[in-house]
C-alpha cells in the first residue's frame, strides 16, 4: 500500500446564511490516486452539503508508527 494526501473544500452555511469554505486534509492508505479519491467520496457519503476534492497526491510518508 501507498499513502496519499487528499485535500477537500467543504461549503457550509452559518446561522446568518453566509457560506463558509473549510479545507480538510486526509491521509489515505490506497494503491492509486483513483482508489484514494473513491475513499474520500465514501467518507462524505450521506453528507448533505457541498464538497469538492481539490487534489490527491502521493505522500512521501513511508510508514505510520502506532
Amino acid at each position: 500500500m501507498s499513502y496519499w494526501t487528499g485535500k477537500v473544500v467543504i461549503k457550509t452555511e452559518d446561522e446568518r446564511g453566509k457560506v463558509k469554505k473549510t479545507t480538510e486534509q486526509f491521509l489515505i492508505d490506497a494503491e492509486s490516486a483513483t482508489e484514494a479519491e473513491v475513499k474520500i467520496y465514501k467518507e462524505y457519503e450521506g453528507w448533505n452539503g457541498e464538497f469538492e476534492i481539490m487534489g490527491v497526491n502521493k505522500s512521501r510518508i513511508i510508514k505510520i508508527l502506532v
